[in-house]
């Protein structure tokens, strides 16, 4: 066995210790932090060594719940128990010197205060009444922390929770030099072996006995609570630099600090006196091998015999046994484990508190009790002792007075301690310090409740574990006598009381009951035999005692001086007290030659010399830590969110801004005209409505004023021929005099902007000219512009008396009620609407068309029948009623009277040819005089007229109300242009209304082949086939949409299915990390589930805001969906899963930022010190409360979060379809702030608040993808790209041909980004192609509708450059979208709106060459519809479709235009057109307007009718393509097609892919 030893004792010296090399021996350094003190049991004795247990566990779950959960309340028992009078003395003259020396001792073996980590709080009930309850709420707990443990420890009862202590039991300097080499590092001053001293820094040769440590300006980690006197947080560096943390707590315990802290300098000095050749290591070493030793020697045999109890005639009842190397018992034993055990640290050791006294006596040499100064508000000025409740943790306060130090050691030797009782000073039973929130606390209710927090077992057990016998009644407690009488025998019964009277004290807490043990001689036998234990466990467990001359530190001879020395030889040589100034002994007051002049009494009115004694102590304080944090809070949270609205209104005023400079953009330099009757200007039409650029005629023939667009497309005219009246003039006074507003009776006001006065004067000049010519006065005013428009009346404000008016005429013709008109007028408005008259234009905006056209000229005038120049409502009412309620003779007359305005009863053919050209200049038609005769020939054949006969009514009905039209011209009517009058007709009326599209399948002959039908209607197909009926019941009609729907979306609904099922899995899985795997974590027990909340939100942002990143890596999408995967993957899908995935990011933000409101209110209503445990990663000195704004503000990740908020309110904001197309450069600016959200949120997570980051394993694949997919997009822009070709097309449509890059492969349909080099080579915008695939130039078509697309028209203008060449193109993609998939499907409808035609522009042109070539693919056939407003917007597209009717030999293409000027499909004017467009079709198998095969519709289509149309046209095809691109209510009414029609069953599946703008 000694073989073992002597081979582990050598291999823990070769691990564990280099011995320093002396100039004199060799030895093994005492390590500081105890491993390997015990060569055998390296662990015993280290730091964050597990407190022993002698008695079994009590916990009241056998793991790690309190025990003596029935035991009374600690409040209680220390109130009746440790409560009574103050200011008895010590029977065995004790002195606080002894007292407050025990206090230094405990710090040197025990600290196990600090709380655990998470705050486990284990408070106390203040009892109402109490005195920390003054106010009787009832309602108030002492915060009380648990302990920290060994976290691997309290997981079960054969594994119960074990308190640490967090330095080492051993006597080996802790006190002086810290348990660890930095922090001793931190006291020296490295120069001859010494500890650093402020006056050491400033004289080296000072004197020894005036020196102190050194201010902490190195913030050393020091203890640090709240002074409880100013209650406050003070700065750490306050403090002086000593070996024990919490060395500064009171200036008694400073005292002993600096004691051992000038006896190491003065070893040291010493040493290097003795050997100069020592270098500072080796004279630091040695000293403090001494004082360990000293230290050592002075606690074992000198204050411990003292502490464990006195007889009468001074001498120590309790004999510590002789250190005997040959004794096994009696020396080192590396079997003995010397730590600390529970009873000791809970309890036995606190047996010191009922001899603290309130505070000291403050003496000179010359026995003179000083006075003291105090500063606090309402004490005495002067006082002679220093007070303990009001010197915690300010010492330094005191001691840094001249000679103070000095003097506080000789005011502790002649003050005598507190009696050897169960009694405790009210400076800890009621003020000892707190923290913030609760200043002042009762020590003794402490430690009842920390035996319980370390699962303490009761007294008697406690004793039996000891080797005791167990007390059989309350009054074995304590049997010994004073005075007479027993001497705790009062104390005994309350206890007994307390505790509820029981026969025994078997259930008691060792503290009180122990205590009660305390006999005149000092403690009992519970608590004497505890601490005996555990003194003789450190010294027989430490192989570094300093008897043991085994270990190679002292001689015998050195060990006999060691012996030798006293705290009364220390005190003596390094302070200037004298030998006589203090007893030989200080421990003891006996001998003293200066005594108390009286014992201290805590609270008491004593006066000593006319001076009050002892101060009184300062009150109980609380502090709620939010204060201060109110109002950055709210501003935070209230800044965050008026964010929102103010990113709206920065978006609104970016988009007013950018409407008003398209205005200014759009707004041509007024040149001179030609005609000087012409003006051009702009007009404001209303507040809503804004500006148009307009020419301003005046006819002096005619006595009009016509107002025409740039093109001289009228818009309105100002009839003056009836005008009685002053036309009045109202010009503008400020600004730039620009504006004039112009009132004519009977019309709207006409109020133009020129672009200088000078203009404007020329105008008013003109105009005055022309009035007084055609016999019309003027009178003209001032005022401002504001003034003028505000008092105009505008077209909008007209138009509501307008809507008005045809529904009173509605109510009128129909016999309708008011409620059914939606029309809610008194008598007056009434009158006043039947008494309004309509001017020309009026009738002409109520029937959609333009005032100087014939046909609403004839009509007007045939309307107009007392010729006053105006409709009245009766007149209005008379034409309604005929167009609205007539059959189809009735109709036919009006048409034919409304042309036959002489009364002849007849038509000439010039009459007739007029009336043709009129209709035809409805449809902005550009027809040929060949092309009219042409029409008008084929009219006359269908009659059966003569080249020149007349027309008369029957002929003229026979053409257009013959069988084949009679029904559409019945169901004909008439629109109003006000809002909503049609919308609330009588139902017999909308029941006879029938759709354009029904009126011409119904004219289509039933002995036409289907074919024949096809060809001449493809939006309303008829196969003699019986149509399947539709679901009856609502039931059955939606689970038949929801089949269809998840037929034709099964892939997107998977891929969404699970992305959700992955965000809800993310959430799921760290919400439950956060509540119930790391509930010991604590954070979810003070912010709530909240944090669960915000911690799952959290994870699920960085998952969408990643995946994010893959929606947008277009290249790689567009070339993964021409593999076999798109199959599996709706790769077109991938902008509006980006949609998607922004909208659950969103929610899932707010969840968070919300969730975080709640969880730093929580956090910062809690202790900040409680805090720091939470979040580690984040240093803040111990005097700065961590408020709200401080987690906000001042953490790296309170600062990106709140930048992230903004970013992400910002982007989302701009990202809006309304920032999208009203500042779609805005758009793009901040959703480049992407980059700057990804780094932000990188750092976010960086700073490990509250778990390690997680954000770059979402990110780093996606981001990975992304970057690799940028360099490919930015390898092809930054190749400029030569413009060949620019057309500036009608429409304001810019056709760009430019060159095709080498490589360059797409597909028709697929789209480009491009930049333009003059207007920013970084802005890229995207476009569709128009070019096909073969062509070896690239074309775009680029409608000006933004600044954008304005500046590139502009930009590219031949006129507007000059010689100057075209600017370069930069060019990103192609990308593909489903429009390239168009053949794929055996049918494809291909429908395009507006400008939206462009995708498939190349994919008729990609048809037609494939048809030329013979190139076979799966689809059989395609339907193209061309939705635009006139066949005229586009006429580009007309050409290519041309082409396409040229080369589709097979018939693959069915081309339908449909034009939808006409806002009512079914109106008189557009049967009207449609009756010649059948008829010239019957002949030239042309389009009368477009000159192609194609057939020309009016109106809006109906979706629904086609589609169903194309089941019977095409009974075997399962799948049809729907391909949409244009304006967003178009796609809406597609969309919804496709999802009515999918209700009927057996019809085939339409896949609806789309693209709006």
């Amino acid at each position: 066995m000694d073989k073992v030893r002597l081979l582990c004792s050598a291999f823990g010296i070769l691990l564990a210790f280099v011995p320093p090399r002396y100039s004199g021996k060799e030895f093994e350094l005492t390590p500081q932090d105890g491993w390997y003190n015990n060569l055998i049991h390296p662990d015993w004795g280290a730091i964050d060594g597990h407190l022993v247990r002698r008695s079994p566990v009590a916990f009241s779950d056998g793991v790690y719940e309190p025990s003596g959960k029935d035991r009374p309340n600690p409040f209680i028992i220390s109130k009746e128990v440790h409560d009574g009078p103050a200011g008895l003395g010590s029977l065995r003259n004790r002195t606080a010197f002894l007292v407050f020396f025990g206090q230094q001792v405990v710090e040197e073996i025990l600290d196990a205060q600090r709380p655990g980590c998470p705050r486990e709080f284990f408070n106390i009930p203040v009892p109402t009444g109490h005195d920390y309850d003054p106010e009787r709420k009832g309602n108030v707990e002492m915060p009380v922390q648990r302990t920290r443990f060994d976290q691997r420890t309290g997981l079960s009862p054969n594994n119960p929770r074990q308190q640490l202590n967090e330095i080492t039991p051993y006597l080996d300097g802790g006190l002086f030099y810290g348990t660890a080499k930095a922090w001793t590092d931190a006291l020296r001053e490295f120069k001859g072996g010494r500890l650093r001293g402020r006056l050491a820094a400033l004289d080296p040769s000072a004197d020894i006995k005036d020196s102190f440590p050194a201010i902490n300006d190195i913030r050393l980690p020091f203890a640090n609570p709240p002074p409880p006197r100013e209650h406050v947080l003070k700065p750490v560096r306050r403090f002086w630099r000593i070996g024990n943390p919490r060395g500064n707590e009171n200036p008694f315990l400073l005292s002993f600090g600096i004691l051992w802290f000038r006896w190491h300098n003065y070893i040291a000095n010493d040493i290097a006196t003795k050997h100069p050749d020592y270098t500072d290591e080796e004279v630091f070493n040695e000293a403090r091998k001494f004082v360990i030793a000293h230290h050592q020697k002075i606690v074992m045999y000198d204050w411990l015999p003292l502490w464990l109890g006195l007889d009468e005639s001074g001498n120590s009842t309790n004999e510590i046994p002789s250190y005997n190397l040959s004794d096994s018992k009696n020396s080192y034993d590396p079997n003995i484990h010397p730590g600390i055990s529970q009873e000791f640290q809970t309890a036995a050791f606190r047996f010191g508190h009922t001899l603290v006294t309130p505070g000291s006596w403050i003496r000179n040499n010359n026995c003179q009790f000083k006075k003291l100064k105090l500063s606090i508000p309402g004490s005495p000025g002067n006082v002679h002792a220093l007070r303990l409740c009001n010197a915690y943790w300010n010492p330094q306060e005191f001691l840094s007075g001249q000679n103070a130090f000095d003097e506080l050691l000789m005011g502790m030797a002649s003050t005598m301690s507190e009696r050897e009782d169960h009694i405790v000073v009210p400076d800890l039973r009621k003020h000892l310090f707190g923290p913030l929130e609760f200043s002042r606390r009762d020590l003794v209710a402490i430690n009842i409740q920390r035996a319980r927090d370390h699962g303490l077992a009761d007294y008697n057990t406690i004793r039996e574990a000891y080797g005791l016998p167990r007390k059989q009644n309350w009054e074995e407690i304590n049997t010994s006598t004073y005075n007479g009488s027993l001497y705790m025998q009062g104390a005994i019964e309350k206890l007994r009381w307390v505790y509820g009277n029981t026969s025994k004290p078997d259930n008691v807490d060792l503290f009180p009951a122990a205590l009660l043990e305390t006999t005149p001689d000092g403690m009992g036998e519970t608590f004497r035999t505890i601490i005996m234990d555990q003194f003789l466990r450190i010294r027989h467990g430490d192989r570094f005692w300093f008897e043991n001359i085994k270990n190679g530190l002292f001689m015998e001879d050195e060990i006999e001086d060691i012996k030798k020395v006293t705290i009364y030889d220390i005190v003596t040589k390094v302070t200037r007290i004298g030998h006589d100034d203090i007893q030989r002994n200080p421990f003891l007051l006996t001998d003293s030659p200066c005594p108390q002049p009286e014992q201290l009494v805590a609270d008491g009115d004593e006066t000593y010399d006319g001076i009050e004694v002892i101060e009184k102590c300062t009150r109980l304080n609380h502090y709620d830590y939010f204060s201060g944090s109110e109002v950055s809070y709210a501003l935070t949270f209230v800044g965050l969110g008026l964010c929102v609205p103010i990113a709206f209104g920065v978006l609104i005023v970016l988009a007013k801004y950018r409407q008003r400079k398209l205005q200014a953009a759009r707004r041509v330099l007024p040149k001179k005209d030609d005609d000087p009757n012409t003006f051009q200007m702009t007009e404001w039409t209303g507040p809503k409505e804004g500006e148009r650029n307009i020419k301003a005629k005046f006819d002096l023939t005619r006595k009009k004023i016509h107002i025409m667009d740039r093109v001289k497309k009228p818009l309105r005219m100002i009839d003056l021929r009836r005008t009685t009246g002053k036309v009045h003039m109202r010009l503008s006074d400020d600004r730039q005099r620009t504006l004039i507003s112009v009132r004519v009776a009977g019309e709207i006001d006409l109020i133009l902007r020129f672009a200088d006065e000078g203009y404007r004067d020329d105008f008013v000049s003109k105009l005055n000219t022309f009035l007084q010519k055609i016999g019309l006065t003027s009178e003209t005013h001032t005022f401002s512009e504001s003034m003028i428009m505000k008092g105009a009346e505008t077209k909008q404000t007209r138009k509501k008396l307008l809507d008005k008016f045809f529904r009173m005429v509605c109510l009128q013709a129909f016999k309708q009620s008011h409620a059914e008109v939606n029309l809610q007028l008194d008598s007056k408005s009434a009158n006043e609407i039947a008494r309004i008259q309509l001017t020309r234009t009026e009738f002409a905006d109520a029937l959609g068309l333009r005032p100087n056209s014939v046909f609403v000229r004839n009509m007007f005038l045939m309307v107009d029948k007392d010729k006053n120049g105006f409709v009245s409502f009766q007149e209005f009412m008379e034409m309604f009623v005929i167009l609205a309620r007539g059959n189809a003779e009735e109709k036919t007359k009006f048409l034919f009277n409304m042309n036959d305005f002489r009364g002849r009863g007849f038509l000439t053919k010039e009459d007739f040819e007029k009336m043709i050209r009129s209709i035809l200049d409805l449809s902005d038609g550009n027809l040929g005089d060949d092309q009219v005769n042409q029409l008008i020939d084929a009219l006359y054949f269908q009659a059966g007229l003569r080249k020149n006969d007349n027309i008369k009514f029957d002929t003229f009905k026979q053409i257009f109300a013959s069988d084949e039209f009679e029904k559409i011209f019945e169901n004909a009517t008439l629109k109003l242009d006000g809002d909503g009058s049609t919308g609330h007709l009588a139902k017999s009326f909308r029941s006879r209304r029938q759709t354009f599209f029904d009126g011409f399948t119904h004219g289509i002959d039933k002995s036409d082949s289907p074919q024949s039908a096809l060809s001449r209607t493809k939006l309303k197909l008829t196969i003699t086939t019986k149509q399947k009926d539709r679901p009856k019941t609502k039931w059955e009609k939606k689970k038949l949409a929801f089949v269809n729907w998840l037929e034709n979306y099964r892939r997107q609904i998977f891929w969404v299915t699970l992305y959700i099922l992955i965000t809800v899995g993310i959430f799921v899985e760290r919400a439950h990390y956060y509540s119930f795997e790391l509930e010991h974590g604590g954070l979810r027990r003070i912010a709530g589930y909240g944090v669960t909340v915000t911690r799952g939100a959290a994870s699920v942002m960085m998952w969408t805001y990643s995946t994010l990143l893959v929606t947008m890596s277009r290249n790689t999408i567009t070339f993964l969906r021409e593999t076999f995967l798109h199959r599996f993957i709706p790769f077109d899908s991938a902008y509006t899963m980006h949609k998607f995935i922004a909208i659950v990011a969103l929610i899932f933000t707010v969840v968070h930022c919300v969730g975080h409101a709640i969880n730093f209110y929580h956090i910062s209503t809690h202790a900040s010190m409680d805090m720091n445990c939470q979040f580690t990663e984040f240093f803040r000195a111990t005097d700065v409360l961590a408020s709200f704004h401080y987690w906000a503000w001042r953490t790296i990740t309170g600062l990106t979060g709140m930048l992230l908020v903004l970013i992400v309110i910002i982007m989302y904001v701009f990202a809006l379809p309304y920032a999208r197309r009203h500042v779609f450069r805005a758009f793009w600016v901040t959703h480049t702030l992407y980059i700057l959200l990804y780094v932000l949120l990188i750092l976010h997570g960086s700073g490990r608040l509250v778990q390690d980051p997680l954000t770059h394993y979402f990110l780093l694949g996606p981001l990975v993808l992304f970057v690799l997919d940028k360099l490919v997009s930015i390898n092809r822009k930054k190749i400029p790209i030569r413009v060949n070709k620019v057309e500036l097309l009608p429409s304001d449509v810019t056709a760009l041909t430019f060159k095709r890059p080498l490589n360059f492969e797409y597909k028709s349909g697929q789209w480009v980004r491009i930049a333009c080099h003059e207007l920013g080579e970084n802005e890229y915008h995207p476009f569709t192609l128009t070019s096909a695939p073969h062509e070896e130039e690239l074309e775009l078509h680029i409608r000006a509708v933004g600044p954008w697309t304005m500046n590139l028209r502009k930009t590219y203008d031949i006129n507007e450059r000059g010689e100057k060449p075209l600017p370069m193109l930069f060019l990103d993609g192609p990308f593909g979208e489903g429009h390239q998939d168009w053949y794929r499907f055996p049918v494809s409808v291909l429908i395009g709106g507006g400008i939206g035609v462009t995708p498939f522009a190349s994919i008729l042109k990609d048809i037609a060459h494939k048809s030329k070539i013979g190139t076979r693919f799966p689809c059989a056939k395609v339907y193209f519809l061309w939705v635009t407003r006139t066949q005229k917007q586009f006429e580009w597209l007309t050409d290519i479709i041309r082409e396409v009717e040229t080369t589709d030999h097979k018939n693959l293409v069915s081309t339908h235009i449909i034009i939808t000027q006409f806002q009512q499909k079914y109106d008189l004017r557009t049967t009207m057109l449609y009756v010649c467009e059948r008829h010239f079709q019957k002949i030239s198998g042309r389009s009368l307007f477009t000159g192609l095969k194609a057939v020309t519709h009016f109106g809006r289509p109906e979706f629904v009718d086609f589609f169903q149309s194309l089941h019977y046209q095409h009974p075997d095809v399962k799948q049809i393509g729907v391909f949409s691109c244009g304006p967003p209510p178009m796609i809406q009414a597609v969309e919804k097609a496709c999802s009515e029609v999918k209700q009927y069953e057996g019809f085939p599946s339409y896949q609806h892919h789309f693209e709006n703008f």
